[in-house]
């Protein structure tokens, strides 16, 4: 009876053993994936930086445009205005 008693706690000693190792396993593994998951926080937060700064570079640009756009309608009336002087 005693070898048997011997062979369970052998077992169960095992049992514990590749339970704490599998434990460790797992916790290791959780620790790379919260540092990968931190690291991608941050890429996610410079990509939405860069995309704030593009919205903001591009509003500039259409502002720019639209006045390039009102100067060259302006100019183009000139330019017109002008001819029709010339032309009587």
């Amino acid at each position: 009876m005693s070898t048997k008693i011997d062979e369970l706690f052998a077992t169960l000693r095992g049992l514990v053993a590749d339970q704490t190792r599998d434990l460790a396993l797992a916790m290791a593994k959780l620790r790379s994936v919260t540092a990968e998951r931190d690291n991608a926080r941050q890429s996610l937060r410079a990509a939405e930086q860069d995309c704030d700064d593009m919205q903001s570079i591009n509003s500039d640009l259409r502002t720019v445009n639209a006045r390039l756009i009102a100067e060259r309608d302006a100019a183009m009336e000139r330019l017109n205005h002008a001819e029709s002087l010339i032309m009587q």
